[in-house]
């Protein structure tokens, strides 16, 4: 959108004037053009309460903690900021805002407080709310693209592997739509990699078993005495365009293809290259790159086609497009049919494409796809770190989910189960001796030491949460808390390290005795007493997932045990995953349905969520945890099934777009 100099400089007035107002108005809220008029009593009692104490350290001019308290309440309800304000909530049930020193509410302001953040978060009436929400268009994520080569052509190129690398998103998952954009270079990576694909898929002469194999999937109809070329080029652009596009082609886009193939034959290039060339623009066009879904022309609730079915399951399954029998059920519009697309999610995650769940979804939620890229260790000092080790420990993580959902096991195996996958050199590496290992094929073992089983006992884990060649309680502690069990502790004031210089100098010291050091701190004892006795209770896995019972420096023992603020006692991994289990497994339950939630839709979720999110939590526990029980769930859910359009924002939503400079 253009503006013009007199619109830029009554938008510069109106956010100086806003900005002037909110530094001296007294009260700070009271007067701000932010808050509408409301008869809800206890909204402005607690708005005077925090503008007395809070507002003037945590308004946009003068930020600490990043909270931005003015523009967060802004935007009601506060659910709509549901992390942001569960930090605020433990802030004020342990006192730890306002700071010491600075003038406090009394203690009937922070009862109040506490009791009206806790109604206005964790009651919140969701009952009214139904929203499916909306995923705008993006493009392929590269895992995607290679795969839909993979699928059209028949043959595993990954051209992906020279693109710039994918961003991840908020939710986690480099699928969302807010960071899948096309820059400059990554179309011009597109261009090569078009070429690069149907040249090396479809060579005019196929000699090898794979060349012949990818020319009779693409060349359906070849030109004889009874087929003209042009039928046979028609044939071929029409089935193509359709694996292509994911979608029905027009007879326009047809037409259009086959007038351009007719020129091209006019200038005296062959049949085959004819095609060949076509091939190369489709695979530049936005109808591949991008996955679409027909825009209604409505802000009324509306639910997928058939065609839009077939790409969200197969994408959310699978990573790539829509086999031919998805292809087909389309055609026929049957995937709008619950029984149908549930029996076809059952066919899916039996095909070997279903391991997209591990190597896609897994990866990236537990975060082991760092290791080996972002994650390694230095080969000359380390030369037992191979790429193949680290391989075969990223591939254990993800055949082990892979077979808690293909096979429908309880996703509290997740947290402790019996077996593992090793080859010989994994298996070396953790000291297990175990049959009927070969070389590097990945076995299905079963485990006779409890604290391997589960993701608590897999080297892939404990390396991403380690720091270089040491281990660290905190790191991984905050792991568990955050990407486990989805209870994030609030962040650390800015500036602060692991230890101060001062314990870290004590080398005699264990890092237990620096952590009871570290939380001497009051300000650091509220979120320490909640994540070290995680970490330390995996420290007797090294940095690279190896058991040890003493620290290598003067042979002293390791001690695992931990107390939880609830006074817990626990000790080492089998200690964890049994809190986990029968303390926690509602938190990890929550975090798994919100995840693959979020990786299913391909965006963020959002507070308007949290019915489905609900649902979902209450069906798998009644169908006692099946793994499967969550993905039908999914599958089957109104933000999976429909969609609305976002016509028009919200009169909060556009003055704080005003004050952001949006």
């Amino acid at each position: 959108m253009q503006y013009s100099s007199r619109d830029f400089l009554g938008k510069l007035r109106l956010i100086f004037s806003l900005q002037i107002s909110l530094l001296f108005s007294a009260p700070l809220l009271a007067t701000n053009p932010l808050f509408h008029p409301t008869d809800d009593a206890d909204f402005r009692k607690a708005i005077e309460i925090m503008d007395e104490y809070c507002v003037r350290c945590h308004m946009d001019l003068r930020l600490k903690g990043d909270i931005n308290m003015q523009e967060a309440l802004s935007h009601r309800p506060l659910v709509k900021q549901v992390d942001l304000w569960v930090n605020v909530l433990e802030r004020v049930k342990n006192k730890e805002m306002p700071p010491k020193g600075k003038d406090q509410p009394t203690e009937q302001e922070f009862k109040f407080l506490e009791n009206w953040l806790d109604q206005e978060i964790n009651h919140f009436d969701y009952s009214q709310i139904k929203d499916p929400g909306f995923e705008s268009i993006r493009r392929l994520t590269h895992y995607e693209y290679d795969n839909t080569i993979r699928d059209l052509f028949g043959v595993d190129l990954k051209p992906s592997r020279k693109f710039p690398e994918d961003l991840s998103a908020s939710s986690g998952f480099d699928n969302s739509a807010n960071t899948l954009f096309i820059e400059s270079l990554l179309m011009e990576k597109y261009l090569f990699a078009a070429e690069e694909v149907v040249d090396l898929a479809l060579p005019e002469n196929p000699q090898t078993e794979q060349e012949k194999a990818s020319y009779e999937l693409i060349f359906v109809k070849l030109p004889d005495e009874t087929v003209s070329e042009s039928d046979a080029a028609q044939a071929i652009l029409k089935r193509f365009l359709r694996r292509a596009y994911r979608r029905p082609p027009t007879t326009d886009e047809i037409a259009s293809m086959v007038n351009i193939f007719q020129e091209t034959r006019g200038a005296g290039i062959s049949f085959h290259e004819s095609i060949n060339k076509l091939l190369k623009v489709v695979l530049i066009s936005p109808d591949f790159l991008f996955k679409t879904e027909l825009a209604r022309d409505s802000n009324e609730d509306y639910k997928l086609n058939s065609w839009e079915m077939a790409n969200r399951l197969s994408y959310f399954l699978w990573g790539s497009m829509p086999d031919d029998e998805l292809i087909s059920l389309a055609d026929q519009d049957k995937l709008t049919d619950p029984d149908i697309l549930y029996q076809q999610a059952e066919r899916m995650l039996a095909n070997d494409k279903a391991d997209a769940l591990g190597r896609t979804f897994a990866a990236q939620w537990l975060g082991f796809e760092a290791l080996g890229v972002r994650i390694r260790l230095d080969p000359i000092d380390n030369p037992w770190c191979t790429d193949t080790l680290m391989d075969a420990m990223k591939a254990e993580t993800w055949l082990f989910v892979n077979e808690v959902f293909r096979k429908n096991r309880s996703l509290t195996e997740l947290v402790d189960a019996d077996y593992t996958y090793l080859n010989e050199e994994l298996a070396r590496h953790y000291r297990i001796n175990a049959e009927g290992l070969d070389g590097d094929k990945m076995v299905r073992v079963k485990l006779e030491d409890r604290n391997r089983g589960g993701i608590f006992g897999q080297g892939s884990l404990m390396a991403i949460t380690s720091l270089g060649k040491r281990t660290s309680p905190v790191v991984r502690g905050v792991w568990v808390l955050d990407t486990i069990l989805g209870t994030p502790p609030p962040p650390p004031p800015p500036n602060v390290s692991e230890f101060s210089d001062e314990v870290r100098r004590q080398r005699r010291l264990t890092i237990r005795e620096k952590m009871e050091l570290h939380r001497q701190n009051p300000a650091c004892m509220s979120c320490h007493s909640k994540i070290d006795p995680l970490g330390l209770s995996l420290e007797n896995f090294d940095y690279f997932g190896r058991w040890r019972s003493v620290y290598r420096r003067g042979r002293t023992p390791i001690d695992a045990m931990g107390t939880l603020p609830n006074g817990t006692n626990f000790d080492g991994p089998i200690g964890l995953k049994q809190v986990i289990l029968e303390q926690r497994f509602d938190d990890f339950l929550r975090q798994m349905v919100r995840k693959m939630l979020s990786y299913a839709l391909g965006r963020q979720l959002e507070y308007y969520d949290e019915p489905v999110i609900r649902h979902i939590v209450k069906s798998v526990k009644e169908d006692g945890f099946k793994s499967q029980t969550l993905m039908r769930e999914v599958i089957m859910s109104y933000p999976f099934q429909y969609k609305r359009n976002r016509i028009e924002a919200s009169e909060n939503e556009k003055v704080a777009g005003v004050i952001n400079n949006e």
